[in-house]
């Protein structure tokens, strides 16, 4: 990917915040805590269709950029850092890991079987929406980040929506979780087909609950998390069961995919949003 590399512009970064995050100009920076390690890169992953292919010049099997990170430039304590700047292509939608301490190819690159380390404050993932609950694809669930849509994220209109302010002994609190409640046809939403299941469909159940006299909603596990990490099945039917309740989280800073209802850039995180507003 020489041509890619020549397309991307690279800086110091700098260590706040962590994960990736907006900088000046229209830049991006990624920064990440990794103490102990001497040898720190940068995977960028052009994904196909993405606006950046065939300015590129990215084909399959050659849609990967590797960013060396300097200790001089790019560390400042335990954290390393590094800004790149958007010019012939945005950052928007191009996935990324961490690989820390690789052993190195004949070209001085990283392996290919290099482990490839999730940003722990990533705000989204490649990983499947609603669509695909519990399907078991081919690949074994294995997400990397994606660079979000920093715009839409920073400029969410709140519309003016201020917490209620209930004392803790005026809640009514309804546990619930989000795909649960309304994946079932009896939940009768209106838009089944698209919203079942979503954070978008809870949404549309507010006022079920207002009814009800509820005041909180407390959820269930929201962040990602694999569904399909569970390999027992239907003993009468066969079926595959699944890791319905989510406590074991992927990553800590990302809505759940599979609880996005639209499929567009950081669906999960505008869903999300919409729906605590």
């Amino acid at each position: 990917m020489g041509q890619a590399r020549s397309l991307l512009r690279s800086g110091p970064g700098r260590p706040s915040p962590q994960g990736c995050s907006e900088g000046s100009g229209g830049k991006v920076n990624f920064a990440i805590d990794a103490p102990g390690v001497s040898n720190v890169w940068l995977l960028l992953v052009l994904p196909e269709g993405h606006e950046g292919w065939e300015k590129a010049e990215a084909s399959e099997g050659n849609n990967e950029i590797y960013l060396r990170l300097q200790a001089k430039t790019n560390r400042t304590g335990s954290i390393w850092h590094i800004e790149v700047a958007q010019q012939a292509f945005p950052v928007k939608g191009v996935k990324y890991a961490w690989v820390l301490d690789p052993s190195l190819d004949g070209k001085g690159q990283p392996d290919p079987s290099a482990n490839r380390i999730i940003d722990p404050y990533a705000r989204e993932l490649d990983s499947p929406l609603a669509g695909d609950w519990n399907v078991r694809h081919a690949k074994r669930y294995s997400p990397m980040a994606v660079v979000p849509d920093l715009r839409a994220m920073k400029d969410f209109d709140w519309q003016g929506v201020k917490s209620p302010g209930y004392h803790l002994k005026d809640l009514i609190i309804y546990e619930a979780h989000v795909r649960g409640f309304t994946r079932n046809l009896d939940s009768g939403l209106e838009n089944w087909d698209e919203q079942a299941g979503t954070f978008l469909g809870f949404m549309a159940k507010i006022p079920y609950l207002l009814k009800l006299g509820i005041t909180c909603v407390e959820f269930l596990p929201v962040f990602e998390f694999d569904e399909t990490a569970c390999p027992r099945k239907n003993p009468h039917t066969g079926e595959q069961l699944c890791n319905y309740w989510g406590y074991s989280t992927v990553a800590f800073y990302v809505p759940m995919q599979r609880f996005a209802s639209r499929e567009r850039a950081s669906g999960a995180i505008i869903g999300f949003k919409t729906l605590v507003r």
